[in-house]
């Protein structure tokens, strides 16, 4: 039976990524292409909503992983690294396509920690870019702390309160 707490961690996930697809939905083009100082490297408020989207499909792999008990393997230079070539490719996104992301794989993360149960949640797997052992709660928190990270960006960078 899924957990209470699966619930509620669901739930917050599910009003973070709404508020970014907000965000998105009402940003001018101007806006949308306003530089934000995100993680040091001045992408594009657009680029930082896609990665988003595009990267709740990892969150989910790495969720997949630690409830099979397995080593999640990325480094800390290959996300770096995943999230420079993500920009340099996606410098000029549509914003309906950055939309999509964020509600179709935002959906399947949604809808996997929903589903967890209390002794999923329990469970640990080692997170190499982490160095350390993560609960499989904490994986799923994850996506939660990616969307908001990237909001507080945005919002800094459009001066929204």
């Amino acid at each position: 039976m899924a957990s209470t707490l699966a619930a509620q961690l669901a739930a917050e996930l599910d009003a973070a990524n709404l508020e970014l697809i907000q965000v998105v939905r009402g940003c001018s083009d101007e806006q949308w292409q306003t530089l934000a100082n995100d993680e040091g490297d001045g992408r594009p408020v657009g680029v930082i909503a896609h990665h988003v989207g595009h990267t709740h499909l990892d969150t989910l792999e790495w969720l997949e992983t630690a409830l099979k008990g397995e080593e999640v393997t990325i480094t800390l230079d290959a996300q770096a690294a995943e999230n420079a070539e993500h920009a340099a490719t996606y410098r000029d996104v549509e914003r309906s396509e950055t939309i999509r992301l964020l509600e179709e794989n935002g959906k399947a993360l949604i809808d996997r920690v929903a589903g967890l149960t209390d002794e999923q949640l329990v469970g640990t797997a080692f997170h190499r870019g982490a160095g350390r052992e993560m609960s499989v709660e904490a994986y799923a928190r994850m996506g939660h702390r990616h969307v908001v990270v990237h909001m507080d960006t945005i919002r800094k960078a459009l001066d929204l309160a």
